[in-house]
């Protein structure tokens, strides 16, 4: 499918109104919206749905908006299972956390008629412009390790990639490669983690390598503090990823909630201890999304409200969010220093070389589920 263009996607906006009538829509019993959420019953990142839910759940208008919330495991199968059970209740919006989940779903899910929002890490580059009502929003994590790699480049120093077996999996390791040889920067070589023993053998691997720089991608955290004091012992330099509840103390790009906005007082007390959790920011945001839109349709359908999603433009728990063309909702991205203000990050990749083919690694399973055994 040709994604929608802005044109396209403000035009039916404006006929929201229209579907109704001023009048008529006054006239006209509001109904909620239901919103039925497709969610993973494991995290192999640990907390990542709790956090998203409680970030939902914290911005939903409730008077508009009922939540079902569906858990399902891994496997394709235990997935057409979950997704046949949430239609049963023939919801107005489905909501599914795990990047690619609606490809692995493409045989259950209407072709047309029922407005999804995918939500995950944001993983891969691709932005699952699969079918007509297919609207996406992540925490950019392929454009974070892109521009990381492209940001290292500048400063010349050959750098050391070290993945966990969990990001070897997915188009981390890709993005960030693509962007540091892409701009002129030197990867010396790459790593595996596998145990913990393996921690004095890696750093010397990436010594002997030459590197300067180690960037570690280690998601669920289970290696990263004990990595970061090694390679610093080093003499090494050292950036990681941040998709985890505390991001090893080392710079990184990624989304940030604003803990100056007027939203923060209000988002940290109803998830409590999930605030810290990026993936909360994301559900947050996304609620937020969710509810703007509701609150223009008297009457959810599924034009009506495809239009008003695509239409949106708001403050969010991470900045100013807009809708891109392609159904995308965008945040802003900076690079983070320990010790140092937050950097804004302008030169994202194009959208086209995001739907590219040619970057796109395929990754096996729906991130964040927890690996099929």
């Amino acid at each position: 499918m040709t994604p929608p263009s802005r044109r396209s996607v403000l035009k039916a906006a404006a006929l929201v109104p229209a579907l109704f009538g001023a009048g008529q829509a006054r006239a006209v019993a509001v109904r909620p919206l239901h919103l039925a959420a497709l969610v993973p019953e494991h995290d192999s990142v640990p907390g990542f749905t709790a956090a998203f839910l409680a970030g939902l759940r914290s911005a939903l208008d409730t008077t508009r908006i009922v939540l079902q919330v569906t858990a399902s495991g891994p496997r394709p199968s235990q997935l057409r299972r979950a997704a046949e059970e949430v239609l049963q209740g023939t919801p107005d919006l489905l909501l599914t956390l795990g990047d690619g989940l609606p490809d692995l779903l493409s045989d259950v899910l209407p072709l047309a008629g029922l407005p999804t929002v995918a939500a995950g890490a944001g993983v891969a580059p691709t932005r699952m412009t699969g079918r007509p009502g297919l609207l996406t929003a992540t925490l950019h994590a392929w454009e974070a390790e892109w521009l990381l790699g492209q940001t290292l480049a500048q400063r010349r120093l050959p750098t050391f990639l070290l993945m966990s077996q969990q990001d070897s999996g997915y188009d981390l390791p890709l993005a960030f490669s693509r962007g540091l040889l892409a701009a002129g920067g030197t990867l010396s070589g790459s790593g595996l983690i596998e145990t913990a023993a393996d921690q004095r053998d890696l750093i010397h691997r990436a010594q002997s390598s030459g590197a300067q720089h180690l960037h570690l991608q280690d998601t669920a955290q289970h290696h990263a503090l004990a990595l970061l004091r090694a390679a610093r012992a080093a003499g090494l330099t050292v950036t990681t990823t941040a998709l985890s509840a505390t991001p090893a103390p080392a710079e990184r790009i990624s989304t940030v909630a604003d803990t100056g906005s007027a939203l923060w007082g209000g988002f940290q007390r109803a998830v409590g201890p999930h605030a810290s959790h990026p993936a909360a920011a994301l559900g947050h945001d996304i609620g937020l999304w969710i509810t703007h839109s509701a609150a223009q349709l008297p009457q959810p359908s599924p034009v009506a409200l495809i239009a008003a999603l695509s239409a949106q433009q708001f403050a969010g728990l991470r900045g100013a969010l807009y809708v891109t063309a392609d159904g995308h909702l965008s945040a802003p991205l900076a690079l983070h220093t320990p010790g140092r203000a937050a950097q804004p990050m302008m030169n994202r990749p194009h959208a086209t070389a995001l739907a590219s083919g040619e970057l796109r690694s395929g990754h096996l399973f729906a991130f964040p589920h927890a690996f099929p055994g």
